[in-house]
């Protein structure tokens, strides 16, 4: 299955992270799922659905369709 995600989508979310100076916990708490979890997905390690793109994108204050093709 093809990704929806626009190339350089979790690139462009670490880097409005950071910009923003949020604390990768702090998403992780607002999201309802652990730190390691929240890493995984912003490294590639594990997927990130539609799910957890719109969780992250809800807590960094971004609108998700940005990221999709």
């Amino acid at each position: 299955m093809a990704s929806v995600l626009k190339d350089g989508s979790l690139e462009a979310i670490n880097e409005l992270i950071d910009s923003k100076g949020l604390k990768k916990r702090y998403i992780a708490t607002k999201m309802h799922v652990s730190d390691q979890y929240l890493s995984n997905i912003l490294t590639g390690k594990s997927k990130l659905d539609a799910d957890k793109l719109i969780a992250i994108c809800k807590v960094i204050g971004v609108d998700y369709n940005i990221f999709i093709k």
